[in-house]
């Protein structure tokens, strides 16, 4: 009888400590995690034993401590590049899963400190690797990490995500670049619309969903979406010159010069508005009408690059067919008469190059530069002036 007693005690203790063991060890990885003691060794494989053994006891499996520290473990895994971390691939993913687990089970916020604290680090390395992902062609891992980043921020209450510049809109940019990089048309288009929805304030979204649009042969809808973003950003070069390119060939023309005279009736004074016609005229062969509007955007802004750069290539490509003429005769007295205007149109293409030079090369691309540089010591070299051809070509040489 003593020992049938002796085995229901034993039996007894064992159930008491296993019980009781097991918020031991939640509790035990809460102290090595946050142990002050800046030479204190924090062996992480020890507290992942410890956290995993608990979340899968009856006692500690829906326990909000539980997953709050379990949530810390997979974090400390996560953002070092160690043995464990590569054993444990998905440690940010189950970070995540575990602190969002904590904001479930923890009814009383018992917990609520800790757990925000953990989400918002678990937040940056999440956003971090999806950048990673992101570089590395990982399109459907980036898009995972970055939208289970977005899921955490309604609990950023505080706004502190906002400071590191992680933000639903930033997001939701990145997953269209994800979307866009694995060629889902369907995706892409989901996530810039909500970017369209927030008011995002970048015109290259419009500019990004035309282009898919086109890609998908609905130009219809592509150049309501560029109607849009025109309409919100008025002076954005890039859609108009989209919207040009689509009429173009479609042989509209004429609907985009009436679009661009209505726009400069109504604002007479907005550079990209000539800017716009002229580059039409141009590509309809009407050069005298380009160099005019060229002329006016440069008289509205004297530092405005691009039409300078385009009246230098207007007036190289006027002496092209004084050059044809030059070919086709053999008298001197009207060969030197084509050749005074060949020089003549070249010193003006020169005039708006070196202001191109002067103003500066938009985001100092330098194979711009180098090509913008090489025209001059050319054309410098056809209209006989050997010392600036050496001094461009010097110039190009040492870029």
């Amino acid at each position: 009888m003593k020992n049938i007693r002796y085995i229901i005690s034993a039996i007894a203790v064992a159930i008491f400590f296993s019980v009781f063991a097991q918020p031991s060890k939640v509790e035990t990885v809460r102290m090595i995690l946050e142990d002050t003691d800046p030479n204190a060794v924090k062996d992480l494989r020890e507290c992942k034993k410890l956290i995993d053994d608990a979340k899968e006891h009856a006692k500690t499996s829906n326990s909000p401590k539980m997953w709050v520290y379990r949530g810390a473990v997979y974090y400390e895994i996560a953002r070092k590049a160690d043995d464990l971390s590569k054993e444990t691939p998905d440690a940010i993913l189950i970070a995540a899963e575990s602190l969002f687990k904590c904001k479930e089970t923890d009814t009383k916020k018992a917990w609520q400190e800790q757990c925000d604290f953990y989400f918002l680090n678990v937040a940056n390395v999440m956003f971090n690797l999806g950048v990673a992902e992101y570089q590395a062609k990982n399109y459907d891992k980036a898009i995972l990490y970055y939208e289970t980043t977005r899921k955490i921020i309604p609990y950023d209450t505080k706004g502190d995500l906002k400071t590191i510049n992680i933000t639903e809109a930033l997001i939701y940019q990145y997953c269209y670049y994800a979307a866009l990089g694995k060629g889902d048309n369907k995706l892409t288009l989901e996530y810039i619309d909500k970017l369209i929805s927030m008011n995002f304030n970048d015109p290259k979204v419009y500019a990004a969903k035309a282009k898919v649009l086109i890609e998908q042969k609905d130009t219809a809808n592509a150049l309501n979406t560029i109607a849009d973003g025109i309409k919100r950003f008025p002076n954005d070069a890039d859609l108009m010159n989209m919207e040009l390119d689509i009429y173009l060939k479609q042989g509209k023309t004429d609907i985009l010069l009436d679009k661009l005279n209505n726009a400069i009736a109504t604002d007479s004074e907005n550079k990209i508005y000539y800017f716009a016609r002229a580059t039409t005229y141009e590509k309809i062969q009407k050069l005298n009408e380009a160099e005019s509007d060229y002329k006016k955007a440069l008289e509205i802004d004297p530092e405005y690059y691009d039409a300078s750069f385009n009246l230098g290539v207007l007036y190289v490509n006027k002496a092209k067919p004084i050059i044809e003429q030059l070919q086709k005769t053999y008298k001197k007295e009207e060969q030197k008469k084509f050749e005074d205007k060949i020089n003549e149109v070249y010193k003006t293409a020169i005039t708006y190059f070196e202001k191109c030079l002067e103003i500066g090369v938009p985001g100092n691309d330098k194979k711009e530069k180098y090509e913008l540089l090489e025209s001059l010591q050319r054309l410098h070299k056809n209209t006989g002036n050997a010392v600036k051809e050496a001094e461009y070509k010097k110039m190009k040489d040492e870029l």
